[in-house]
């Protein structure tokens, strides 16, 4: 039977076993390394940018529908703002330093920001309405 001290020393052992190889890769040039992420990172910025659009959509559209849409809403957008999250590093990580890069960083700091309000404000109006069912449905 496999015990927590053996997983955590299996999960410390996979890990080291991967950073090793990444020596290599960090010191080849960057202008190689943005060659071959560019199409990647464009994708990625673009998701950054069309996910709070989206988002603000669906809040809007969720106004006109039931308690179960509210909270798989909510699900959603808190599992779309950590990809958000996750993507804004990566392309952070293999952006050069360029004027592009600055607008870049703009951008998407604008976007994780709606995208953050939404999900603040699709909380509360999750909240509410759950103290909404709850209250009409102990007052039967």
């Amino acid at each position: 039977m496999i015990n927590n001290t053996t997983l955590k020393t299996s999960a410390i052992t996979f890990a080291f076993v991967l950073l090793t190889g990444c020596k290599d890769y960090i010191q080849q040039s960057s202008a190689l390394t943005a060659i071959n992420w560019q199409p990647f990172i464009t994708l990625s910025f673009i998701c950054i940018l069309l996910t709070p659009i989206l988002s603000l959509l669906l809040f809007g559209f969720s106004f006109f529908k039931h308690l179960k849409f509210k909270a798989n809403l909510q699900r959603f957008l808190h599992g779309s703002l950590v990809l958000m999250l996750a993507l804004a590093w990566l392309i952070e990580l293999n952006t050069t330093n360029s004027a592009q890069s600055r607008f870049n960083l703009v951008s998407t700091l604008i976007a994780l920001t709606v995208q953050m309000s939404v999900v603040l404000f699709a909380f509360i109006a999750l909240n509410k309405q759950q103290k909404l069912h709850n209250r009409a449905k102990n007052f039967l």
